[in-house]
């Protein structure tokens, strides 16, 4: 079971830059999808993400394997199946609202469901 801790705290800032800074437990990534154009694409890639969506995710392993990435929900299911090593399991969420999907969490590391 998740034990969620009564000390946790929100950072806001560029996550490259604050990173090597960084202890915690999990890290929570929702980068920017490029504004409102992401709806007008039949499938949302990858590498639209500023910065890299690899690097971001390989950052964040510096820090902790549980990592969750909040993702629009036209993204390419591919794609995220290619940020997984060898060895590793990713879980895909489709985050529901009045019965459409409105978004995508995406979870690696011990967030994963067993």
């Amino acid at each position: 079971k998740a034990v969620v801790s009564t000390q946790s705290t929100g950072i806001v800032g560029d996550f490259l830059q604050v990173a090597p800074s960084l202890r915690a437990d999990v890290v929570f990534l929702s980068p920017p999808w490029g504004g409102p154009s992401y709806l007008r694409q039949d499938v949302y890639s990858l590498d639209n993400l500023t910065p890299p969506c690899q690097q971001m995710k390989a950052t964040a392993r510096r820090i902790t394997n549980n990592i969750a990435l909040f993702l629009p929900r036209n993204v390419n299911v591919d794609e995220i199946i290619g940020l997984v090593e060898p060895g590793y399991k990713v879980e895909v969420e489709q985050n529901f609202l009045n019965r459409r999907v409105k978004t995508v969490t995406v979870y690696f590391g011990e967030l994963i469901s067993e």
